[in-house]
């Protein structure tokens, strides 16, 4: 007689022969499976997928949902301008600067380029038919010997004081170019006022220099000549005149400025401009080059509250620009940076009250720093404190006398400082910039977008919002690949476009221009080294979304929704096969009648219609794709009951007494299984499908990222196709080796479920 314990024993035994039959069962069904080429290849796709999947996390870059690419990454300037010139632009060894000015509200039509032999040319920016664009059209021919050292000619606005002071009293704005050279220890000026040919004014007909005059000075120019009259990107309400009787007016006259050094003396010259001769001349301090005189004080007829500051060596000067005497003299510890400034605020020389009340310099030394001036007594603050030697300096307007923002650059990083902060000591260098050296112009300041402009001398640039703020980038470009230097910058508003550009000349003779703002270049192809330090491994899509990020996250959710959408259309088939195969009433006549209708419909419809109505959700979208689902499984079950129904062992087991959920449960739902296996492989892939057709046709959210909804903006524009290829390939591709994936499998398991087409 068998004890209670050999019983257990028994027992124990028995079902590990059990579980040993169904592993060893389970382990020749595998085999079977893995043996199919379906079976195998959709194994290790699905494998790969799911690898993805758990790895989502790591491999995401950015979020999928919000991140979208910095203005800096997306947006470059468009060129409005390559003119390859007929003419060299290169004195000693360095690209003469453009120049541009603005005296009509329309814009310029040409931006001056001054040739290596002194003479000055007119590109046209294609406004009019006779200022084509890149067309060089001679202006100016100062007639300089074959030796002389070239300084670049400046352009800028002067009035007519006879139009002012004769009734009506007429502003009448002329534009003059002034170029300088020197040559074995003579320099000279040239003055020209621009016309055009047509009678209508500056862009009727080419520009044509008159009115030329010439004056000589002994010594070597040292600098380039300065006027206390500037060319903007939009016309002056006022400007100093051109007549020099304009002093016996109450009114501002203009002036030149040069700096000459003879037999060992550096002299500063002011020069009046009509009649073009000398006013004054003082002798400076020091022998080293100081920097180019700035003329301080509004153009406005005050003529009070004006002075030319010029710095040397250790020392800022203040000159009264009518009599040459010296104002005041600010000294330094360290040497003043002779090519950086002084710098005023951009429209304080434009207000109709002096609001100039600060100049900004930099100072080197082992502590290099921003110090500003009050122009009133020469009084300086220190303004932030740099890490390196600064070799570039700009301000926006002005706020209370203080400029609202500065950049200031080293040799390799800018600096920007924002707020009327004059005692800062310390400055934040935006991200993402370095490595756009070697930097060695002052920025450039463009006050209609609150842009600051900063060019590298090889020609790499970027535009930054001067207030900065969030995504203070508004472009970087490489605005000239093939030249090895570049001249200064200008800024000038073009005629062509009515919208401000930047120009420079180049070492390879060309002019180039470009737009101020930056054009959405979305969708970005793929790049590893974006402005912003992002990385964009599959590019952007025109929204300015990581494809990359997207295409990760889309892993996740096309396997959350078929995975969800495929078990409640296995749960409604189920229960729906059972009750009508098995249940013989009225009842399951009309819900099988429900099912043969919801089977007949056709699919996208019925899809697009219920999404319609449910709406957009996470939820809806489950439910809608299990209602549209389910029909056809539930019929292929059906008769899967129906037949096992008929067979006797169901029968026998209702005979002794099994009831009803007892007999779905151990009879009808194993022999289901094999297709229910089968259908759950076709389900997950085709849910993806169905949802991401939803997602491409607009019915479906876009919120949730699927490699459906990444094509989205496809179906309204197939130019994407061809022009983002690398949009289009990796989710097109991932969908279908998903689908064909789930294909393989059913494929696979249908070799398990039945012997007959295995040897196919």
């Amino acid at each position: 007689m068998a004890t209670a314990g050999s019983s257990a024993e028994e027992y124990s035994r028995f079902r590990r022969q059990r579980l040993m039959h169904r592993l060893g069962r389970w382990r020749k069904l595998w085999k079977v499976f893995y043996r199919s080429p379906y079976g195998k290849a959709g194994f290790w796709i699905l494998l790969v997928f799911a690898a993805i999947t758990l790895l989502s996390p790591i491999l995401t870059l950015h979020n999928p949902y919000t991140f979208i690419a910095p203005i800096g990454d997306s947006f470059v300037p468009s060129q409005e301008l390559a003119a390859r010139l007929p003419f060299s632009v290169v004195s000693n060894g360095t690209p003469l600067a453009a120049t541009a000015n603005t005296i009509v509200s329309v814009g310029s039509f040409v931006v001056y380029v001054t040739a290596s032999n002194g003479s000055v040319y007119g590109i046209g920016l294609g406004d009019t038919p006779s200022t084509p664009t890149g067309k060089a059209l001679p202006v100016l021919f100062p007639g300089f010997p074959p030796n002389a050292r070239v300084f670049p000619a400046t352009a800028f606005t002067l009035l007519s004081l006879p139009a002012f002071i004769t009734p009506p009293n007429r502003f009448v704005y002329s534009e003059y170019l002034l170029v300088g050279a020197t040559w074995n220890g003579t320099s000279r000026l040239v003055l020209a006022e621009v016309n055009w040919t047509g009678i209508a004014g500056p862009g009727d007909g080419v520009p044509y220099a008159t009115d030329i005059a010439t004056v000589t000075l002994n010594g070597t120019l040292l600098t380039a000549p300065a006027a206390n009259s500037f060319g903007g990107t939009s016309p002056p309400q006022w400007a100093p005149f051109y007549q020099s009787a304009a002093v016996s007016q109450g009114l501002k006259p203009g002036y030149i400025y040069a700096v000459t050094e003879s037999a060992g003396a550096v002299n500063l010259t002011a020069i009046t401009t009509q009649p073009l001769s000398p006013l004054w001349s003082v002798r400076l301090p020091y022998t080293t080059v100081p920097s180019v005189p700035v003329f301080l004080g509004c153009y406005y007829r005050t003529v009070g509250g004006t002075s030319v500051l010029i710095s040397q060596n250790n020392s800022v000067f203040s000159y009264s620009p009518g009599t040459g005497k010296l104002l005041w003299q600010s000294n330094f510890s360290a040497p003043v940076s002779a090519s950086v400034g002084p710098i005023i605020p951009y429209d304080d020389q434009l207000q109709a009250f002096n609001r100039t009340d600060v100049a900004l310099l930099a100072t080197g030394g082992d502590s290099p720093v921003v110090d500003a001036l009050y122009l009133s007594n020469g009084t300086s603050f220190l303004v932030t404190a740099m890490p390196a030697p600064v070799v570039g300096l700009a301000t926006s307007t002005g706020e209370a006398g203080f400029p609202a923002n500065l950049a200031v650059s080293t040799a390799s990083l800018t600096y920007f400082l924002g707020g009327a902060n004059p005692t800062a000591t310390a400055a934040d260098a935006l991200s993402g910039l370095t490595g756009f050296g070697p930097l060695g112009f002052n920025p450039v300041y463009d006050a209609s977008g609150n842009l600051m402009i900063v060019t590298s001398t090889t020609g790499n640039s970027y535009a930054v919002r001067a207030s900065l703020g969030a995504n203070p980038i508004q472009w970087r470009a490489h605005l000239s690949p093939s030249a090895s230097a570049v001249g200064a910058p200008v800024v000038f508003l073009n005629a062509a476009t009515g919208k401000p550009a930047i120009a420079f000349s180049t070492s390879t003779n060309r002019l180039e221009a470009y737009a101020m703002v930056g054009t959405d270049e979305n969708p970005l192809p793929p790049t590893f080294n974006a402005p912003s330090g992002n990385i964009y491994i599959f590019g952007t899509n025109t929204y300015g979304n990581d494809l990359w990020s997207q295409w990760i996250a889309s892993f996740v959710w096309d396997w959350e929704i078929g995975l969800a959408v495929t078990a409640g259309i296995m749960a409604v088939a189920v229960l729906t096969a059972m009750f009508i195969g098995y249940i013989s009433n009225w009842v399951a006549a009309a819900v099988e009648t429900v099912t043969l209708v919801l089977f007949l419909l056709p699919g996208l419809a019925l899809l697009i219609v219920v999404a319609s109505i449910l709406g957009a959700s996470f939820l809806n979208i489950i439910a809608v794709l299990t209602l549209v689902g389910w029909p056809y499984t539930a019929f292929t079950l059906i008769g899967v009951v129906r037949q096992v129904k008929s067979r006797t062992f169901v029968e026998a087991s209702r005979a002794s007494g099994a009831r009803t959920l007892q007999i779905l449960r151990r009879h009808m739902l194993p022999n289901m299984t094999p297709l229910l296996a089968y259908f759950t492989a076709l389900s997950v892939g085709g849910a993806a499908t169905a949802l991401s057709t939803l997602q491409f046709l607009g019915v479906a959210p876009l919120t949730i990222p699927t490699w459906g909804g990444m094509l989205e903006p496809m179906f309204g524009n197939y130019y994407l196709v061809l022009r983002a290829p690398f949009w289009v390939w990796p989710p097109t591709i991932a969908l279908t080796m998903f689908v064909f994936a789930f294909v393989f499998v059913s494929r696979g398991l249908d070799e398990v479920v039945n012997p007959r087409i295995r040897a196919r």
